[in-house]
């Protein structure tokens, strides 16, 4: 997966446990939400590994229990005779594989994260007197998902008036206050990298917001904020180049 893509993943989470007034922050604060982001994601994930062992420690008992516990197998000490089962007994136990493979492949994205995001140790041994050292290495696209992660962060931060003013121009009936949390929070890093990362394309922004709603939002949330991001291109680009709004922002409209 692209650095850049997984630094998005991790601006994202880090942006829902920003404090209501985020103008407080400082780097290190900054710092700090990504390094304990990055935490949480890892012991979920070990979770998830753990809940899956558990799973199929529960279907592997239950299939034992049930081939010794068969009449077939009662007068039975070594070789188990094989024995029918019905499809409601097999039935449960796909569900748990099932349950259990859905566990495995969420515990497997996660570490991605944190695998990215920073140093990472190599413990060297010693062939002679056998004694162990870490060394601590950092990797480029490591570094790169770390890095994106605070830039796109602190431009939010820095940039954070005119972003949610254009988060208000959404219309119709999607008014922001009726939006899911995190559907808000995709459509404000889309802004953000729409109008003030210029080293990123207008069209990778928004590719790149459509993408996190499929992974954290759904397909109705990635078909409204690609209509949203999609009908800002234009301004985005005009204000690329001048610094100005080709049409105003809902703050900056004349009242009548």
């Amino acid at each position: 997966m692209k650095p850049r893509r997984i630094a998005r993943k991790l601006a994202l989470i880090v942006l829902g446990q920003l404090p209501r007034e985020p103008e407080a922050l400082n780097e290190m604060a900054i710092e700090d939400l990504v390094a304990r982001s990055l935490h949480s994601l890892t012991e979920h994930a070990r979770q998830l590994l753990s809940d899956a062992e558990g799973e199929l420690r529960t279907v592997t008992s239950e299939i034992v229990d049930f081939e010794v516990d068969h009449p077939d197998n009662a007068q039975r000490v070594e070789e188990l005779k094989e024995v029918p089962v019905t499809t409601v007994f097999l039935r449960r136990q796909v569900e748990r594989i099932d349950r259990a493979l859905a566990l495995l492949s969420e515990s497997l994205d996660l570490p991605e994260l944190a695998l990215h995001a920073g140093k990472s140790s190599i413990v060297t041994t010693c062939s002679k007197c056998h004694a162990s050292s870490t060394v601590l290495i950092n990797r480029a696209d490591r570094s790169e998902v770390r890095q994106f992660a605070l830039q796109l962060l602190n431009t939010y931060l820095k940039n954070r008036g005119k972003v949610e003013d254009l988060v208000k121009k959404v219309k119709s009936k999607w008014r922001p206050e009726r939006m899911m949390s995190i559907d808000r929070d995709i459509l404000r890093l889309g802004c953000t990298e729409l109008y003030f990362l210029s080293e990123i394309p207008v069209r990778v922004a928004v590719n790149e917001a459509v993408e996190l709603c499929h992974e954290f939002a759904d397909q109705k949330a990635a078909r409204f904020i690609n209509g949203v991001l999609a009908d800002l291109v234009e301004d985005a680009s005009y204000f690329r180049e001048t610094g100005e709004h080709k049409t105003p922002t809902e703050s900056e409209e004349p009242v009548a």
